[in-house]
């Protein structure tokens, strides 16, 4: 009986020093779907994709969501490693990118009806009226193009204004993440969800770890996990009729 008893306390002592190994990290994030989202199962497949990584190392992640502007933010406070998903164009000062935790899409996105010409990035600004959410940090030739024909303010405050606005007829293309743009429509049931897509080309979804001491073993540590996980895929990217159409 103490023998058993003795082998009990030293499985608790045991689990409890596993428990004090393992680590905690808290990030600030955004709805994103199907990337990122609170109700979306395991918090979206790029979250998951971090959930999984970190796993290797016996980290728990903590996900808090919030608007973008908010998230970058609070992420800078004592209590965060960072914010994710981010392109690497939204890695703000102050802060250090990943390696690739996931990968996404970067398009224009146009009603199934919608019949829209141009040659170039360049030339689509000058032709159509374009919706983009003004809290993004697009891929510098769509960001400049942005920042020449636009004010920040001009632009939705998320994905699901930029989906009411393009089913209103207020703009002609939207700049953003097909896959996105199809999942919100769908929650807001627009019934104009069959789009035309240009996709641009694919873009990285890193983490944005802070540069406060201390984070950048972190941000190492993450990297040399990626470095031996399966490759990267883009989510849910299907060629439809229709989509991927020529911009000339």
């Amino acid at each position: 009986m103490w023998l058993r008893l003795f082998s009990f306390v030293i499985l608790l002592v045991g689990a409890a020093s596993q428990q004090t190994r393992a680590e905690t990290w808290r990030i600030a994030s955004l709805e994103w779907p199907p990337y990122s989202g609170s109700a979306l199962q395991d918090g979206g497949l790029a979250v998951q994709a971090l959930r999984a990584a970190l796993g290797r190392a016996d980290i728990d992640l903590v996900v808090d969501y919030m608007p973008w502007t908010r998230a970058h933010a609070i992420a800078k406070s004592p209590a965060y490693v960072g914010y994710f998903p981010a392109w690497p164009e939204e890695v703000l000062d102050g802060f250090a990118p990943s390696l690739p935790v996931s990968q996404s899409v970067v398009g224009a996105v146009m009603n199934a009806d919608a019949d829209l010409n141009w040659s170039n990035v360049e030339d689509l600004f000058d032709r159509h009226r374009i919706g983009f959410v003004g809290s993004y940090v697009y891929p510098i030739e769509i960001q400049r193009e942005i920042l020449e024909h636009y004010q920040v303010e001009d632009g939705a405050e998320n994905e699901h204004d930029l989906a009411r606005v393009l089913a209103a007829g207020r703009v002609d293309v939207v700049l953003t993440d097909p896959n996105v743009l199809r999942f919100v429509a769908a929650e807001l049931s627009i019934k104009s969800r069959d789009y035309k897509v240009h996709v641009f080309h694919e873009h990285p979804l890193v983490m944005a770890f802070t540069k406060r001491a201390g984070f950048a073993e972190k941000r190492d540590l993450l990297n040399n996990l990626l470095t031996i996980q399966a490759p990267i895929t883009v989510c849910c990217h299907q060629a439809e009729p229709g989509s991927n159409i020529s911009a000339n």
